[in-house]
């Protein structure tokens, strides 16, 4: 289920819904426009790959300072709250708010008519269905959200980094799982300018991309705790007893 520092991609596909895996494992397909743009930019700066794609790393002598600078800005955000749109690569949409506070935490409201709420304690991800009443449960460690949620993130170490590009309108860095244990891979989506992270795109082990914009966000407030606490219906816990 879901997306983590690692980048687990094959979590736990038993226990998603197509909406959480589009929110957490998969990424929707980039803008053409934007792709067109930066494209058309790299190509002014001789940097385009012999067959007209973008390389993977477009700053390759500064590849090892990038990375420092983007893990000193995920480090440096303690906490965020604002709004997510999630876009799916079969043209789903969904929206909400997100709560996120590190190490480990965060919290994804959807609007309704979506049942959905997913919240991370720091150590277990749930996902709850109001309207199946249901609770799935997996480690936060063996989902791809994980990677940003740590309390020290280091994407060198902790993650084979497989592309770092540095456009005019944005940063992206795509990583996989180092181990090799698990399918997939996430690329994060960074502001140019102080690199705070705007948006995630995850690509399963068959391709399928979903994307989540990060939008409204106010940083570093102080938080609730218990917005981070799911507690299982008691009445649920009883009937299940029987």
């Amino acid at each position: 289920m879901m997306f983590s520092p690692y980048l687990a991609f094959t979590f736990y596909k038993p226990l998603m819904t197509k909406t959480t895996r589009t929110l957490i494992f998969t990424t929707a397909a980039f803008v053409i426009p934007l792709s067109l743009f930066a494209s058309a930019v790299m190509a002014q700066q001789g940097t385009l790959a012999a067959d007209g794609r973008l390389p993977a790393f477009t700053h390759v002598q500064t590849v090892e300072q990038d990375l420092a600078r983007i893990d000193s800005a995920l480090n440096g955000t303690g906490s965020f709250s604002g709004r997510f749109a999630q876009y799916g690569a079969d043209g789903s949409f969904a929206q909400g708010n997100v709560h996120l506070q590190r190490p480990g935490k965060v919290r994804f409201e959807y609007d309704d008519p979506n049942p959905l709420l997913i919240v991370s304690d720091g150590v277990t991800f749930t996902q709850h269905d109001k309207a199946l009443e249901t609770y799935d449960r997996v480690p936060l460690s063996a989902t791809p959200l994980n990677y940003f949620l740590k309390e020290n993130v280091n994407l060198a170490r902790d993650t084979e980094v497989v592309s770092l590009q540095k456009l005019p309108a944005e940063w992206r860095v795509t990583a996989k799982d180092g181990s090799g244990t698990l399918d997939g891979a996430i690329t994060m989506v960074f502001d140019p300018a102080t690199l705070r992270l705007q948006e995630w795109i995850i690509t399963d082990e068959f391709g399928g991309q979903t994307t989540v914009a990060l939008q409204n966000l106010q940083y570093n407030q102080r938080m609730d705790p218990r917005l981070f606490i799911l507690r299982e219906d008691s009445n649920r816990r009883d009937r299940r007893r029987r």
